[in-house]
């Protein structure tokens, strides 16, 4: 009875996030890579992600078609991985990274492509010596006598139609804001698949070379060895302040912001304020900030929520670069929204605006008594949407609060604020931890205060008993 080649490193219930390992020509979803899902199993960091290999049908032998059986063209083996990821066994997850060996590299680009959902769910692609621009030496399969023979070499060829096709298409749908991390691994020993047809044609952030040969490369021994310290670096990168969450989070976090996109992104210039603000925050969030900003616009004109997003964006590119433009075109956007709510009577948008005024007296004009009188009207205004506070607001109160009392001085206050937003309920997605640790961390090293600093960084990181 037929069935899929999967081997199951790690398959646990609760686990929303998957790491898949595809093999490459005449490879097997075991042996091809030797101690590497299991290395990946024994990281605490990896506790959150399941880890399967797919595999497929490979071989040296002659492919009989049109007779009985023979090794799936690319495509079809792409097709079939689409096809597995939207059954039972993987549709469950909401976040995938996908480590891929030779072959197998052309195989996930290719799904890729032919699957927008799958390019939503995907938050990592790691390729091993995959031959992305096509082999030389596959040339002799283009003769229509082998063709047939041997189609899986035939489609590695350097100027084959699968590979001309895959790269027109790679460049016409992701160009290079490739909406998942992506990176493509040379083995500084590979003569099968030199970098030329593995890595020259990415961009120079997109690629790395490890020691290793063809085979070797996806075989670590130890969880020291380069290709295992690349993989799981790439794959935990950008943690930020996580609490009790693993990559895993983060990356289904991310996910979930690439699906806003997708969802929102075709129709920007039609969007109602609400929509405006999520698709500008999803797009913060992936990096593609000034996207984000143009998204906004005339904020002004979409209401406070969407100044408030705005004057985000100026504040945190003045914290990057501390360029005083930045700085100050925060500062008028969160004015001018905060004299709006105030005078709306809107104390949730009020208390919003207005801790991040006093955040910016403090880290930007130095004047800690400014800071301190906008951070007992922000108490009051809390206390005032409390009253008719709907259920996704009280996190973000909760954190105001905390802050508010961080810039009054009444820290153990503020830890309690800051607890219980963490806590919950709702319980903070990353980035939502991430921008209040942030934030938190900067009024406590302004203030000079190093073991504030130290006592904030371990609430933020999750090392409270």
């Amino acid at each position: 009875m037929a069935t899929w080649q999967i081997n199951d490193i790690r398959k646990t219930a609760a686990n929303k996030a998957c790491i898949i390992f595809i093999h490459g020509f005449n490879g097997d979803p075991t042996f091809t890579w030797g101690r590497f899902p299991d290395l990946l199993c024994h990281e605490p960091t990896m506790n959150g992600w399941d880890i399967v290999c797919f595999g497929y049908k490979s071989s040296l032998a002659p492919d009989l078609t049109g007779i009985w059986r023979g090794n799936p063209p690319i495509q079809t083996i792409a097709d079939s991985l689409n096809t597995f990821i939207k059954s039972k066994f993987a549709s469950r997850y909401d976040a995938f990274t996908m480590i891929a060996h030779s072959m197998g590299g052309l195989v996930v680009q290719r799904a890729l492509l032919d699957d927008a959902v799958l390019a939503q769910k995907t938050d990592k692609v790691i390729l091993f010596g995959t031959p992305s621009f096509g082999l030389d030496k596959a040339a002799l399969f283009q003769l229509p006598i082998l063709s047939e023979l041997f189609r899986q070499p035939r489609d590695m060829g350097k100027k084959c139609k699968f590979i001309k096709s895959l790269r027109s298409d790679w460049k016409q749908q992701f160009g290079t804001a490739i909406p998942f991390g992506f990176l493509a691994v040379a083995g500084s020993e590979d003569e099968f698949v030199p970098r030329s047809s593995s890595i020259d044609g990415f961009l120079r952030d997109q690629y790395a070379v490890v020691p290793g040969d063809h085979l070797t490369l996806v075989k670590p021994e130890k969880a020291t060895d380069a290709s295992f310290t690349i993989a799981h670096g790439f794959i935990t990168e950008k943690a930020g302040y996580l609490g009790p969450w693993g990559s895993d989070a983060l990356a289904c976090a991310r996910r979930k912001r690439q699906q806003v996109i997708g969802q929102l992104e075709k129709n920007r210039a039609n969007l109602d304020r609400q929509a405006l603000v999520n698709l500008a925050l999803a797009l913060d969030e992936l990096g593609r900030r000034k996207e984000a900003m143009n998204v906004l616009g005339d904020a002004r004109r979409h209401g406070t929520d969407a100044m408030g997003v705005l004057a985000g964006r100026h504040k945190r590119n003045w914290l990057q670069d501390r360029i005083d433009e930045e700085a100050r075109s925060a500062l008028a956007l969160y004015a001018d929204a905060y004299e709006i709510a105030e005078a709306n009577n809107d104390f949730a948008q009020a208390y919003y605006h207005g801790i991040n005024l006093a955040f910016l007296a403090l880290v930007y004009e130095n004047d800690l008594g400014k800071a301190r009188r906008i951070a007992h009207h922000v108490l009051e205004h809390c206390a005032d949407a409390k009253q008719n506070e709907k259920a996704n607001e009280r996190l973000w109160r909760m954190a105001t609060e905390g802050e508010a009392n961080l810039l009054l001085g009444n820290i153990d206050v503020a830890i309690e604020s800051f607890t219980s937003a963490l806590q919950g309920p709702p319980v903070p997605e990353p980035w939502q931890l991430t921008s209040t640790a942030r934030q938190a961390l900067f009024i406590a090293d302004k203030l000079g205060d190093e073991a504030l600093a130290q006592s904030m960084l371990k609430l933020f990181s999750g090392d409270q008993p």
